[in-house]
């Protein structure tokens, strides 16, 4: 399970996420909706560990995530199993 819990992250003096917050559990649908320059994409960077938030902590399936490199993140969701683009 991956979870946020109040999320903050700057760009330099601006602030594009305050306080997010939200749940995603297996089996079950996690959506992220909103009009242009709600943070979707800073949400997602986040998570993914290309920006650092300010604030806040990530979990996934209970382990803190929060201060990993990217790769780091990376290979803690895939378990060891190493994903490859099929040949075109």
């Amino acid at each position: 399970m991956l979870e946020v819990n109040a999320i903050n992250l700057h760009y330099g003096a601006a602030q594009a996420l305050r306080g997010v917050s939200l749940k995603a559990e297996p089996g079950k649908v996690t959506c992220v909706l909103g009009r242009n320059g709600v943070g979707k994409t800073s949400l997602l960077d986040a998570l993914a560990g290309q920006h650092p938030v300010s604030a806040g902590s990530i979990l996934w399936e209970g382990a803190d995530i929060t201060p990993l490199k990217p790769v780091d993140r990376a290979r803690r969701a895939s378990n060891g199993v190493v994903w490859a683009a099929a040949p075109s």
